[in-house]
């Protein structure tokens, strides 16, 4: 598990954590999209990427929070707000 978030943007790891979570939300509540969409599979799929891209900005505004590239690993974010806490000091 630590060389998937040690390699993956850290914007990626929100998304997918996003993409999993919202679409388990859907699947096992079905109270997102389910009440909107008829077929449940669309629907799921539909929770899914609302919340890959609910989590994917959440992750870009943490990184942009720091003045990181888009690439930043969670490494680099770590080490910037251990600097960012150091010069607060």
């Amino acid at each position: 598990m630590s060389f998937i978030s040690s390699t993956v943007p850290v914007p990626v790891l929100f998304g997918s954590i996003g993409f999993l979570c919202f679409g388990l939300i859907d699947m096992f509540g079905g109270k997102l999209f389910k009440q909107f969409v008829a077929d449940p599979r669309p629907a799921i799929f539909f929770s899914a990427l609302l919340g890959a891209a609910i989590g994917y900005g959440v992750g870009w505004s943490v990184v942009r929070k720091f003045g990181l590239p888009h690439s930043a690993r969670p490494y680099d974010v770590d080490a910037a707000a251990d600097r960012a806490k150091q010069g607060k000091h």
